[in-house]
């Protein structure tokens, strides 16, 4: 397995915000993580990234066998764990070209570039200041496939974007995991699933996962919306 989380509980302060989290990814896999707003995904996001408000009381995160649950964010990134944030920052006086020739090496990715629909005028404008939505999202999806992580975690980067950026992304995200990169696609929407099969889908609520299946899942809950799980049930078994 190339990424897991096992039985992971984090705190902020003395107040517990997920309880016994595991999930796993594969590499070339991509796996959704769905739930309501304020259910825990992004703190699992950045807990996985080593986001020090974020106290991990137990449990473990494991790449490619090596266990770098303690492990800096910028050693993680090192080693290959990639994040795109739900809201990317707006960062003056960096310009995307220096970004963009820094992470690529200098190798070309102009037409990666043009393909995700940015013009040459971008490069010279500060990162992400000015961007639309989509524009910050497709931006951080082309650094994914620059940087050609071993597991790439993107926060809900369907939220706030059109139609034909949602359609990018997802062919960027299939391009990633083609190329045998695992991916941990972290949503409470179901538009991507149009374009994105997960192969395993798990549900978060009140910082647990209280339900996984595969992308049927995913169908039960844009029919129905997250009242189709019993909840209740699923805590007492811990999972469905």
């Amino acid at each position: 397995m190339l990424f897991s989380v096992q039985r992971l509980t984090v705190a902020i302060g003395n107040k517990v915000i997920l309880s016994n989290v595991s999930i796993s990814v594969d590499r070339g896999e991509i796996v959704a993580i769905m739930g309501p707003n304020g259910s825990g995904k992004t703190t699992l996001a950045y807990a996985i990234m080593g986001h020090p408000r974020y106290r991990i009381i137990k449990g473990r995160v494991i790449l490619d066998g090596d266990d770098i649950t303690f492990l800096p964010p910028y050693e993680r990134a090192r080693r290959g764990v990639f994040l795109a944030f739900q809201h990317p920052p707006e960062i003056h006086g960096v310009k995307l070209k220096y970004l963009l020739d820094f992470i690529s090496k200098n190798k070309d990715y102009m037409n990666m570039f043009k393909y995700l629909g940015f013009s040459e005028e971008f490069l010279h404008r500060d990162l992400n200041v000015g961007f639309s939505g989509g524009e910050k999202k497709r931006l951080e999806v082309l650094q994914m496939l620059l940087m050609k992580p071993k597991i790439a975690i993107l926060d809900e980067p369907d939220s706030g974007v059109d139609i034909d950026s949602i359609r990018l992304i997802a062919k960027a995200i299939k391009k990633l995991a083609e190329e045998k990169s695992g991916v941990l696609l972290i949503t409470h929407y179901t538009k991507l699933a149009r374009y994105l099969v997960p192969s395993r889908v798990y549900v978060m609520f009140n910082g647990r996962i209280v339900a996984s299946g595969d992308v049927e899942l995913m169908n039960k809950i844009d029919s129905c919306g997250y009242q189709c799980i019993d909840i209740g049930k699923c805590l007492l078994e811990e999972g469905c």
